[in-house]
């Protein structure tokens, strides 16, 4: 009995130890299998973190990473850890943006321009420039400009001006013209793109253009031909000559013209617009009365407009014998 009671005793002493030691070899087994080494890398800094959490969730807690609201885990907070994962966190950076007229400073997350941008919710247009470019990295405090660029596109005609062909006519007086084809503007139709930045107009372009009319020439003959001379009755040589109604007045009207000279036979009225005063005439008769002869344009009457003139007689009845006739009048050189 004593025999098999220490063979029992040896056997249970055996065996817990035997329990022991598989026990911890195990232990020592099942943690080499469950740990798992993964790179933190928090705001572009990294470091080897060996863990044995489940989640991401759980690795930050063990690790007593305590999240802003606006901070940024990836992968995602239920995501199984798995050996050699990259857990990384961003924190929001300061960024300093003008969009189109518009100032003011937000913040982000993102590495790039582009990825700031997005992530605080601008939409950009595809004419858009932004600087410094959308695929440059993003620098905290770093100035983001966004010009706002649109385009419009429209269709317009477009007048084109017509030629003047002026042509020499020798059987035609100098002074004289003739218009032989009345010139006709063209007409063109474009294809116009406005260009705006920021709403503020800064070129006009012209996409296409097509001719639809073309212009027609104008063309116009001008004499070469020397004019002869106007000669007055007296042989003096006479720039034009004016056929004209004539009335008379007499020094009841007043002793001064309109020029302030003296009123007297050969100083005559007539209309600035027609005859300058001061020029020098020869009158002549159409009728047979009397001619009147040399005179000069010294004065105005509110009567004598255009082709009027009003001479100057000595006394009221010659004035009256006068009466109302039509003259020619020599203007003279």
């Amino acid at each position: 009995m004593n025999l098999n009671s220490n063979h029992w005793r040896k056997k249970a002493v055996s065996f817990a130890l035997g329990g022991v030691i598989l026990s911890s070899m195990l232990t020592m087994g099942f943690n080499t299998v469950m740990s798992k080494e993964v790179s933190l890398i928090v705001d572009g800094k990294a470091q080897k973190v060996v863990t044995y959490t489940e989640t991401v969730a759980d690795f930050l807690d063990n690790e007593g990473i305590v999240l802003d609201d606006q901070d940024v885990v990836e992968p995602s907070l239920d995501t199984l850890i798995t050996d050699d994962m990259d857990i990384i966190i961003k924190a929001p950076k300061s960024y300093k943006i003008t969009d189109g007229t518009s100032q003011y400073i937000a913040s982000a997350i993102g590495d790039t321009v582009g990825e700031v941008i997005a992530n605080i919710g601008i939409h950009l247009n595809p004419y858009d420039v932004v600087t410094p470019k959308v695929t440059a990295p993003a620098k905290p405090n770093q100035p983001i400009v966004i010009e706002r660029v649109r385009k419009e596109a429209f269709e317009q005609t477009v007048a084109i001006a017509y030629e003047t062909q002026s042509r020499d006519n020798p059987e035609m007086y100098q002074g004289e013209s003739k218009v032989i084809q009345q010139g006709q503007e063209g007409v063109r139709r474009e294809q116009v793109q406005n260009t705006y930045v920021n709403n503020v107009l800064v070129s006009i372009d012209v996409l296409a253009s097509a001719v639809e009319q073309e212009p027609v020439t104008h063309v116009v003959e001008n004499g070469t031909k020397e004019k002869p001379k106007t000669v007055a009755p007296n042989g003096v040589n006479a720039k034009r000559v004016i056929v004209m109604q004539a009335t008379a007045y007499d020094p009841s009207a007043g002793s001064k013209t309109a020029m302030g000279t003296r009123a007297r036979v050969g100083a005559v009225a007539v209309d600035p617009r027609v005859i300058p005063l001061g020029t020098k005439l020869y009158i002549e008769s159409m009728d047979g009365f009397p001619t009147y002869g040399y005179a000069v344009a010294e004065d105005t009457g509110g009567a004598i407009k255009g082709n009027r003139i009003d001479l100057f007689y000595g006394s009221h009845a010659e004035a009256i014998r006068f009466g109302r006739r039509n003259v020619k009048v020599y203007v003279l050189e």
